[in-house]
């Protein structure tokens, strides 16, 4: 496949990437690509997808929602799920003997879980917006240390970006200067804010001396909304074989204001380790959104989210060793009125934009990284 590399440093925005898929579809064919036609829940496990299928049904009930088309109303997310509140995670089935508790006991609050995470990792991001636009894959060298006390989210780790670097494998080639600018990215933060139970409800990019521009703010951007999301929601009760959870949370994806639910399934258990199943689907919290390069008063119509993957957990820990996921999402923005172009001859009435990404993440740490380095990987 043939790609179009965006420089890093390049006054350009997700809008000409959204541009692009406009001029390819008129209005008609993009509400089919961005809309909920298809089953939210068809890539789930079949359990699971009965269980998503109660989950948002009870949000449904109590606040007229999920929408058909992915956008919560007005008031309704934060009835759901505030920003900030801790997860929600529903235990659907406990699993197969023998079970094994996967949280510390809840005297020992978060920072058991807060200290198994810390030290080196290695995330790898990469995205396509659209099917010829991508940004490079990019390593991430990264140290987890602990959000201290007198800092504005002082329960949640840091992750200090000590390296960045292309990947080995890229959907084409890169140009000359773009390890360059990639190491740029250095220097920053990226902070995720987590719960008692170790589920995270927050990620944030905390900038260096310099401040980056609209790409690597969405590079870095999307690098904390993966840990973010690589966190994972314990139950409360044992768990074995065969276990199924779902956990709502409220957190950033690709820019918007999300209410997700994750749903996890234990697929093996080997000593303390824990090989898990995960299906994700989002929506958005509001037709408002300030995502770079959509103009101005433009609202979001549509919204499908859903990304898929697997994690290596360890008894007692939350951040995995190793956190594999792809990622994709279609939205469809209405401009506002007074920025209405003429529509051309054929074309229907409106000022439709539609845009549509695809990412992935990896993270691996701990023993799993110390491997891979061995290995030469």
């Amino acid at each position: 496949m043939r790609c179009h590399w965006i420089y890093l440093f390049a006054p350009i925005a997700l809008l000409m990437a959204v541009a692009c898929e406009q001029k390819k579809a008129p209005a008609d064919s993009a509400r089919a690509d961005a809309g909920a036609s298809t089953d939210k829940y068809a890539t789930a496990d079949p359990k699971l997808e009965k269980a998503l299928r109660a989950a948002t049904s009870a949000s449904a009930e109590a606040n007229n929602g999920p929408p058909p088309a992915g956008v919560f109303s007005d008031g309704a997310a934060d009835s759901r799920h505030g920003k900030g509140a801790a997860a929600k995670v529903d235990l659907v089935v406990e699993g197969s003997d023998p079970r094994v508790l996967l949280v510390p006991v809840p005297e020992a609050g978060l920072e058991p879980i807060r200290a198994s995470s810390l030290g080196p990792a290695v995330l790898q991001i990469g995205m396509q917006m659209g099917p010829r636009t991508a940004l490079p894959t990019i390593d991430l060298s990264l140290v987890f240390g602990s959000v201290k006390g007198d800092e504005p989210s002082a329960e949640g780790l840091i992750a200090d970006v000590r390296r960045a670097a292309p990947a080995k494998e890229q959907l084409g080639q890169l140009p000359p200067e773009a390890a360059q600018q990639i190491a740029s990215l250095a220097g920053t933060q990226l902070v995720v804010k987590m719960s008692v139970d170790g589920g995270a409800s927050d990620a944030q990019v905390r900038f260096g001396k310099s401040l980056p521009g609209d790409l690597e703010r969405i590079v870095l951007r999307n690098a904390a909304e993966a840990l973010a999301l690589s966190v994972v929601p314990l139950p409360s009760k044992p768990v074995g074989v065969g276990a199924q959870w779902i956990a709502e949370t409220r957190v950033p994806w690709s820019g918007v204001d999300v209410i997700a639910y994750r749903a996890y399934r234990v697929k093996a258990i080997q000593d303390d380790r824990l090989t898990l199943s995960l299906d994700v689907k989002a929506y958005a919290a509001s037709k408002d959104t300030q995502i770079p390069g959509v103009p101005k008063g433009a609202t979001l119509e549509q919204f499908d989210a859903q990304a898929q993957g697997e994690v290596q957990l360890v008894r007692g820990e939350a951040l995995p060793r190793r956190f594999d996921i792809q990622q994709r999402l279609a939205m469809m923005f209405q401009g506002h009125d007074a920025e209405k172009p003429a529509s051309p001859p054929g074309r229907p009435e409106g000022n439709m934009m539609t845009a549509q990404l695809q990412g992935q993440a990896t993270l691996i740490r701990g023993g799993d990284l110390r491997a891979a380095l061995q290995r030469g990987k």
